[in-house]
């Protein structure tokens, strides 16, 4: 029987599918909830009607979903009884029906051919004879990546891949990234198609090994197999005795594994969203609600007893108390909109990825740090001459000598002689982190928003060196061809918007950094010069800067040097 997507309440006809809680071959009891579904309303957990076994689920996450769509096939009675004595692999003549999960260590073992979902393949199974199968999730992919979309997909079923060969091609909001398979074995399935939206930690693919593993390795998998299927029933593994029998024991206690993320987890999108973007994996929180499902206040309970422990351990700075009472973390739960559609005609189009990212980035960074801008005025008028001149005198197809490429020049001689312009200060440890390289972020418009490529060591590169590469990034910026490490690392932010317009403006600094310089664009303005008024290019700048480092005496300092650098050509030379 097919089970679909009930009415969920007045005026809801469909939604999005955040979670899928069940997977081929569960068994499941009337009211267990099944899918979660996110609507324009709420965030609700869908429970199925009657008991059966799941045969089938017809919805992946993503989905979005109307009422009436079906979403599992259902097969309604009891599962056939397990097989009751082991056989040898090879002697299989047929798959037994599924059986509880608390035996597959044993079947592991003993080489039994395990049981499998209707409608998949033996070459599927948790184990075999051959070695074990294992599923490869989405490693991490970077700081303040959660998702991606598949783009690419280099393997197929039967494919014999090697530690480090590369799987898939994944899209995040930053970049395009290949990833590498972490170990050799056989493609048994791809998990995934073109276009699928998967989390950090989702299934990607089947692998089996290449070469057959011993019973008592064949038996850990098996149990770390069956605890992913069923925490309710306790783990047992199997080992071989003495005189070669095999016996079934409980587990022998061991370290706790290091947490995965996963996205099976019962949780609300804004559960989720809460945990992101405290950087807490949802696979390290008990649950409190029903079926194990996490709440947000799991997840602030989770953040005050973990600081409380590192206070304790003197790994952590006291907290104000407004943190230690939740206030802090929940700063980012905002209200739910209301239905415009009630007021007028409206259209309502999805927010691409990167600039989701974009809103939570900069949301951070505003909430987290009291920032104030600067303005100053610098003369340009013999600098811009000089980078004509030497424009015209490269040889055609040279990198384009720009103001930005001048202006990183200026920055990097500023933040040597400023050296707290060039740190991060980590709040919950009361530390001001001075680093002592100098990577230069360069913000690039593109047609999917804006992104950060970052020019590292621009102490060391000649003013042609860094033209090539401010060049190159912009291009693949443009191109959505970075990589994620050509965007980390930035310790200082420049962003020209002088090819637009604008007399000024205020930029909002890229956190963790604790400063970045806006340039507007240049005019010819009179200033009065030795005496007498003189028509000079003076270009705008706007210093926003984060107050709990730098007062503003040498906010106002770092502007004025860099203002004397861009006046003064030779200066500029003689600093870097």
């Amino acid at each position: 029987m097919e089970f679909r997507l009930p009415n969920l309440g007045e005026g809801i006809d469909g939604g999005t599918i955040t979670a899928v809680l069940v997977r081929p071959g569960d068994m499941v009891k009337a009211g267990q909830n099944v899918v979660t579904i996110e609507t324009d309303k709420a965030a609700v957990d869908v429970p199925i009607e009657s008991d059966g076994l799941v045969e089938a689920v017809q919805v992946k996450l993503g989905d979005k979903v109307a009422i009436g769509t079906p979403l599992l096939t259902l097969k309604t009675g009891s599962p056939a009884p397990a097989a009751a004595a082991p056989r040898p692999a090879a002697a299989a003549a047929a798959p037994p029906p599924p059986v509880a999960t608390s035996a597959a260590a044993n079947r592991a073992a003993t080489g039994d051919t395990p049981s499998f979902h209707p409608g998949q393949s033996p070459a599927t199974s948790s184990a075999s004879a051959a070695g074990a199968t294992t599923a490869f999730n989405l490693p991490h992919l970077g700081e303040g990546i959660d998702t991606g979309t598949i783009t690419a997909i280099f393997v197929k079923p039967g494919d014999t891949v090697k530690a480090g060969q590369n799987v898939v091609a994944v899209e995040t909001d930053k970049a395009a990234v290949d990833v590498p398979v972490e170990s050799d074995g056989t493609v048994v399935s791809v998990d995934v198609q073109l276009g699928d939206k998967v989390a950090i930690g989702g299934k990607l693919l089947t692998l089996k090994a290449l070469t057959p593993t011993t019973a008592p390795t064949a038996a850990v998998a098996a149990a770390s197999v069956a605890e992913r299927e069923s925490a309710a029933s306790p783990a047992r593994v199997a080992a071989t005795t003495s005189n070669g029998r095999v016996a079934t024991l409980p587990a022998a206690p061991a370290a706790p594994p290091v947490p995965v993320p996963r996205f099976d987890i019962p949780a609300s999108p804004a559960t989720r969203k809460l945990a992101r973007e405290l950087g807490v994996s949802l696979s390290e929180i008990r649950g409190s609600g029903r079926g194990g499902r996490v709440t947000l206040e799991d997840v602030k309970a989770f953040v005050r007893n973990e600081r409380q422990r590192l206070k304790d351990s003197g790994s952590l700075a006291p907290v104000p108390a407004a943190a230690a009472s939740g206030s802090i973390v929940n700063v980012f739960t905002l209200p739910p909109l209301p239905d415009f559609s009630k007021f007028g005609p409206i259209e309502v189009t999805e927010m691409p990825i990167i600039r989701q990212t974009i809103a939570k980035n900069l949301t951070i960074g505003w909430r987290t740090m009291p920032m104030v801008t600067q303005h100053e005025l610098a003369d340009i008028t013999e600098l811009e001459a000089g980078r004509k001149r030497i424009v015209e005198a490269l040889p055609k197809g040279s990198p384009k000598i720009t103001m930005t490429v001048l202006a990183i020049k200026a920055c990097v001689a500023a933040l040597k002689e400023f050296p707290r312009f060039n740190s991060s200060y980590d709040m919950n440890a009361g530390q001001l982190i001075l680093k002592k390289y100098y990577h230069i972020g360069i913000a690039v418009d593109t047609e999917r928003g804006l992104v950060v490529p970052v020019i590292r060591d621009a102490d060391k590169k000649s003013i042609r060196d860094l033209a090539y590469e401010v060049a190159s990034l912009a291009s693949k910026a443009r191109e959505n061809k970075l990589t994620i490490d050509e965007m980390r690392g930035g310790t200082f932010t420049i962003t020209n918007l002088g090819g637009i317009g604008g007399t000024a403006f205020t930029p909002i600094v890229n956190y963790p950094e604790v400063a970045i310089l806006g340039l507007s664009k240049s005019t010819l303005q009179p200033v009065v010069k030795d005496g007498q008024i003189v028509a000079r290019l003076m270009m705008p700048l706007s210093l926003t800067y984060d107050h709990r480092v730098i007062d503003g005496a040498d906010g106002c300092r770092f502007t004025v040097r860099l203002a004397q650098l861009f006046s003064d050509p030779l200066r500029l030379l003689m600093e870097t």
